[in-house]
């Protein structure tokens, strides 16, 4: 039997946790009850507890997600062992959530899908900007008689299907989502260490056929950790991950970035190197 935690990423990045349980092989069953929670983008997600038999890539394939989106989604599960329990953040668009139960909905083939109130929290805002619902729908769902909510109550929203997410639910390319993923990496950080900035140049060859990805070698920031990244010249702002350091004997001091060539272009970047201004935490 599948047993799945799931939270999101707030503002704070504090994570409201709350069980499942399913058989593992399918994901999801009758039996699950999804718990979300919102981030401080205003996504959704929840963390999905990997169970026996589960690999990495058929999570991502249930859940409409390509295998390199849900590594954005989590910087550090390349370095760990894909054990059970491990825990997967999953990002759930407003497409999966059904509303309202339409003709020859079955329960056998959905499950609830809850969300838990959190600091700062109004009916207002989680009717009408979380979920796009009329607040007395949620009233009513929920045998509420008033706008009044708690942190950490639950509220019953709607239903997601046990058979997972199409692909085409989620909106944008899959270049624009791991764009998404990035900035809610960076995110979560908020409220947790310390932001670093500084300025300095940037440089990436113009040359290489390497234009796939927004990575970047850094002095200092954490490996796999993601960075800002701004173009006063361009007024242009990308998010990338650090892959790697910048080798003593290649640059100048005054170099801060070495960039791929897919981010410097996001950035406008026209010269092989150009003035940035860079934050990470």
């Amino acid at each position: 039997m599948q047993r799945i935690i799931l939270s999101g990423m707030l503002c704070l990045w504090v994570c409201l946790a709350a069980q499942a349980t399913g058989d593992s092989l399918r994901y999801l069953t009758p039996k699950d009850t999804v718990f979300l929670t919102i981030d401080g983008l205003g996504d959704k997600f929840f963390d999905h507890k990997v169970e026996r038999g589960q690999t990495l890539f058929s999570l991502a394939k249930f859940y409409g997600l390509s295998l390199a989106e849900l590594y954005l989604y989590n910087a550090d599960l390349k370095e760990k062992s894909i054990t059970v329990g491990l825990g997967v953040q999953i990002p759930i668009p407003s497409r999966a959530i059904i509303r309202f139960k339409h003709k020859g909905f079955s329960d056998k083939e959905h499950v609830p899908v809850y969300y838990v109130v959190k600091s700062g929290d109004t009916m207002y805002r989680i009717s009408k900007t979380y979920f796009r619902m009329e607040m007395d729908t949620i009233l009513r769902r929920n045998q509420l008689t008033s706008e009044s909510i708690r942190v950490g109550q639950t509220l019953h929203i709607g239903w997601m299907s046990i058979s997972g997410i199409p692909p085409e639910y989620r909106e944008g390319s899959s270049t624009e989502r791991g764009d998404r993923a990035l900035e809610t990496l960076y995110t979560r950080e908020k409220g947790h260490a310390k932001e670093q900035e500084h300025n300095g140049m940037a440089v990436w060859q113009k040359e290489s056929k390497m234009d796939y990805e927004l990575y970047a070698l850094h002095r200092s920031a954490k490996l796999n950790s993601v960075i800002q990244v701004y173009n006063p010249m361009t007024k242009a702002t990308i998010y990338a991950q650090v892959l790697g350091r910048i080798p003593e004997s290649a640059y100048h001091d005054n170099v801060v970035l070495v960039l791929s060539p897919m981010a410097a272009k996001k950035l406008g970047a026209i010269d092989a190197q150009f003035f940035v201004k860079v934050k990470y935490y």
